[in-house]
């Protein structure tokens, strides 16, 4: 028997239509995915074409250097190392200064003086150049190792005073300094007989202009009443306004405003001499404020043109500022107007350079610290009563100069203290002449 023909599974209509089914479900798939990865690629692709488009970057600024360390030197003025009618010279003290007991001169052994307290140091010109911290032996010699001269307004034993350890932020792309000391110093004149200190010095720089302040204290005292002996309020004023200030990363030199700046006297004290051609390259005052303190010391026209034979010797000295103590910046030569002289820079760090400019020849009003905003000064009145005879050491005006200024009889008769103490001697004098002619007096070696 034979057997049948075996049948296929599925006839060839079947099997086209499985393989179009199959076909047709692989194409949704790969609709599907296409769809899917579409939707996940186009933001990508936006997000790319935007971010090739706009590139935003910042750059951070570099940050405020602070400073520990920083180094203040200053002679104030040549006044301020100068001789004196008086007591020998004038002079720099390192430290705030007790009180005297009254305006005396003061001597080696009743610890007044002092070249060094603390972070404080006063040096002073050294022979050959450069400095050398001061003694009492030296305070009244110059370089050389001579007295220096009362009749010259140019001699002068070049003390300064040195303060280390100011600590602050310093910004040197934006010109901005804020520096604070900590210590004291005192300035003497006349040896003792009228002085003042100034404690924790702060620096203020921005936009080119500044100011070096500090709190002051002193004591007053009166020629004509010398037992009066009044210890001032201490107050903050400003040693020194400062213009056209360059800060760099090493530092700043600068000579505060003086040459040009007029003040209103304080009441009973000398007043500002009238500027004229001869006058013109010298002529000025110290801030306001600073000048009423003096009033109350006694010393005001000393800060300030008078029309005297020292008024060469009064304008502010260059200020000197290093940011690291370690690495000072050069201070100017003596003879060098626009401060861009001196050794080269240490560490090879840049020298700030500050033009020395004048006023012009009508002089230009400094106001005082909170005065009108219009520049116009209001007079202030002496912190102390007017019984006290604070005024007491003011110098008085004299004749203007001429062309030969300077002589030691002008500069005598300008010198209040002076006159008082020659007075003094001569009736000192008499009296010892009195006394031997009655026989109150017997001298040692007649027996």
């Amino acid at each position: 028997m034979t057997p049948p023909t075996p049948q296929p599974l599925t006839d060839p209509t079947t099997r086209a239509r499985t393989h179009r089914e199959r076909r047709t479900r692989a194409g949704r798939l790969l609709a599907v995915a296409a769809l899917a990865l579409g939707v996940l690629t186009v933001p990508a692709a936006l997000s790319a074409a935007a971010d090739d488009v706009v590139v935003d970057v910042t750059i951070p600024e570099p940050d405020a250097l602070t400073v520990s360390d920083a180094q203040l030197r200053w002679a104030l003025n040549d006044e301020t190392g100068g001789g004196a009618f008086f007591g020998g010279c004038n002079f720099l003290s390192a430290g705030k200064a007790g009180s005297a007991g009254g305006s005396r001169a003061w001597t080696g052994q009743d610890g007044l003086y002092a070249s060094r307290a603390g972070d404080v140091r006063i040096e002073k010109d050294a022979p050959g150049g450069g400095h050398v911290e001061a003694s009492w032996a030296t305070r009244c010699l110059d370089a050389s190792g001579a007295p220096v001269a009362v009749a010259s307004p140019e001699s002068t034993t070049g003390n300064e005073v040195v303060i280390e350890g100011g600590v602050g932020t310093v910004d040197a792309a934006s010109g901005t300094a804020s520096v604070r000391w900590t210590g004291s110093f005192t300035v003497v004149f006349y040896g003792g007989l009228t002085y003042w200190s100034a404690t924790d010095p702060v620096l203020e720089v921005a936009d080119g202009t500044g100011t070096l302040t500090a709190t002051l204290s002193g004591f007053g005292a009166d020629r004509t009443q010398p037992g009066t002996w009044t210890a001032l309020t201490p107050r903050t004023a400003a040693l020194a306004v400062l213009e056209d200030v360059e800060v760099t990363e090493a530092g700043l030199v600068v000579v505060p405003e003086y040459v040009g700046v007029s003040v209103t006297a304080p009441a009973g004290a000398a007043p500002q001499s009238a500027r004229d051609a001869a006058s013109a390259a010298y002529w000025g005052a110290f801030p306001q404020d600073f000048v009423d303190f003096q009033g109350e010391v006694g010393q005001a026209p000393y800060w300030y043109s008078t029309g005297g034979a020292r008024d060469r010797a009064k304008p502010a000295a260059a200020l000197v500022v290093s940011f690291d103590a370690s690495r000072p910046v050069p201070p100017p030569a003596a003879d060098d107007d626009d401060q861009g002289g001196g050794p080269a820079p240490t560490a090879g760090l840049r020298v700030p350079e500050n033009q020395v400019r004048n006023r012009p020849a009508g002089g230009v009003a400094r106001p005082a610290l909170g005065a009108h905003a219009d520049g116009g000064l209001t007079a202030v009145a002496p912190q102390v009563p007017a019984s006290s005879g604070a005024q007491a050491l003011s110098a008085q005006p004299v004749t203007t100069p001429g062309p030969d200024e300077g002589g030691l009889l002008d500069g005598l008769l300008d010198d209040p203290l002076a006159l008082g103490a020659l007075g003094a001697s001569v009736v000192a004098a008499a009296a010892g002449a009195l006394g031997l002619r009655q026989g109150w007096v017997v001298l040692p070696w007649v027996r």
